[in-house]
C-alpha cells in the first residue's frame, strides 16, 4: 500500500487510522437499550420509568489505529426519548401515569460523561383530576429530573460506550 490523500489533502498512511462506520449499529443498540429499560425512580413509591419511543440520529464510528490498539469511539448523536412513569396508587388498584420527552440534544465522543439534555413534561391532567393528582404528577416529573436524567446519562456513558468498543 502506498500513501493516499485524504479529503483535506493531507497524506494518510494506511496504518494510521481506519474508521469503521457504526451508525446502523448505534441506532439499533440505543433504541433497544432504551425501549427495553425500566428505571425505578428514587423518591417515589416504586414508580417505574420506561421509554416507549427512542429516535436516534447522527454519526457513530470507531477509529481503529493499528493492530492491538484500542478502538476510539467517535460519535455525535442526538436522541429523542418518549418516556412514561407509572405510579401505582390506591394500594395498587390503579396507576397514575406521567409522560414526556427527553431530548438529548448533544451526545458526543468529545464529552461522553455529560450529554446535553432537555426534559419536557406533558402535564396533561385527566378531566376532573384534583389537586392531589397534580401534586403526584409534579412529584413524578421531579423524580425524572433528579433520578431519571442521571440514569439516562449513565446508560449512554457506560452501557453504550462499553458495547460500542466491542463493535470492532
Amino acid at each position: 500500500h502506498g500513501s493516499s490523500l485524504s479529503a483535506s489533502g493531507a497524506l494518510v498512511r494506511p496504518d494510521e487510522l481506519e474508521e469503521v462506520n457504526r451508525n446502523k449499529w448505534s441506532k439499533a443498540f440505543l433504541t433497544d437499550l432504551f425501549t427495553t429499560a425500566s428505571i425505578t425512580l428514587e423518591g417515589t413509591e416504586d414508580a417505574k420509568m420506561s421509554f416507549f419511543r427512542a429516535d436516534v440520529t447522527g454519526d457513530c464510528s470507531l477509529a481503529m489505529k493499528n493492530e492491538g490498539a484500542l478502538p476510539r469511539p467517535m460519535f455525535e448523536l442526538k436522541l429523542e426519548l418518549d418516556w412514561k412513569v407509572e405510579q401505582k396508587v390506591d394500594s395498587g388498584k390503579s396507576i397514575v401515569e406521567a409522560k414526556g420527552q427527553v431530548e438529548v440534544t448533544e451526545f458526543s465522543s468529545e464529552d461522553i460523561s455529560s450529554p446535553q439534555m432537555r426534559l419536557v413534561c406533558d402535564n396533561q391532567l385527566p378531566p376532573g383530576a384534583g389537586a392531589g393528582f397534580k401534586d403526584l404528577i409534579d412529584k413524578l416529573n421531579e423524580a425524572v429530573r433528579k433520578h431519571g436524567l442521571p440514569e439516562i446519562s449513565r446508560m449512554l456513558a457506560d452501557e453504550f460506550i462499553a458495547a460500542l468498543k466491542k463493535q470492532v
